[in-house]
């Protein structure tokens, strides 16, 4: 006997495995950016002038990056949070 409850549950994890393969962002325009390159640990130096600390902190632990990684990502971004976090956990 077939549990007709267990039905859309099985449908529903079906698609979540499957990848997205539209956009879906409408008209919004493209802001693509090439990703942040794997560096070696000694280039932890990079230059804050511009990227406020707060914004830069928040990128490090939702993105779970070192400080340089979130600094490149919030400049390829114009200080975008949400774009650089998108950028380095996509």
């Amino acid at each position: 006997i077939e549990d007709l409850s267990q039905t859309p549950q099985m449908l529903a994890a079906e698609n979540f495995k499957r990848p997205e393969t539209t956009t879906g962002h409408g008209d919004l325009p493209s802001t693509v950016t090439q990703p942040i390159q794997e560096e070696s640990e000694d280039e932890d130096e990079v230059d804050e002038t511009g990227v406020e600390a707060k914004d830069i902190e928040l990128v490090m632990s939702q993105a779970s990056v070192k400080r340089s990684k979130a600094i490149k990502a919030l400049k390829n971004n114009n200080n975008d949070i949400v774009n650089a976090i998108m950028e380095l956990t996509m």
